[in-house]
């Protein structure tokens, strides 16, 4: 899977663009988070790897911006698995591994629109990337 995030501006969001292309390109996606108002706004979706770059093209062609960002960084030497960010993450992309040490599946993190770890983080070994 290949987490993307699309940007449309003020003029996009009155189009049904993110229907169109699904429609068109007949590619499913999962929509992780969206925020969308009449001055732009952000989708935050998972696609199959194998089609992302077709789907990636057919948002472009229509003027959305697409990023393929990467949500956030945990440093290993600064973290002191306190698990702060354990408790708030709504996604459950952090947990105590065995030996009790916080790690990261960034496969399921939704970091660019939450980032409430990054925050909760006593010595900052959590940032926000993208």
């Amino acid at each position: 899977m290949v987490r993307m995030m699309l940007r449309f501006d003020n003029e996009k969001v009155h189009e049904p663009v993110t229907s169109q292309v699904i429609l068109e390109e007949k590619i499913p996606l999962n929509i992780m988070s969206a925020y969308v108002n009449q001055q732009g706004g952000e989708i935050l979706i998972d696609v199959d790897s194998e089609h992302a770059e077709r789907l990636a093209k057919a948002f472009r062609k229509r003027g959305v911006t697409v990023d393929v960002p990467k949500l956030i960084e945990k440093d290993e030497v600064k973290c002191t698995s306190c698990g702060a960010c354990v408790s708030l993450c709504p996604m459950n992309a952090l947990k105590y591994d065995p030996s009790n040490k916080v790690e990261l599946n960034e496969a399921v993190c939704n970091g660019i629109t939450c980032g409430l770890c990054v925050d909760a983080c006593p010595v900052r070994a959590i940032r926000l990337l993208g």
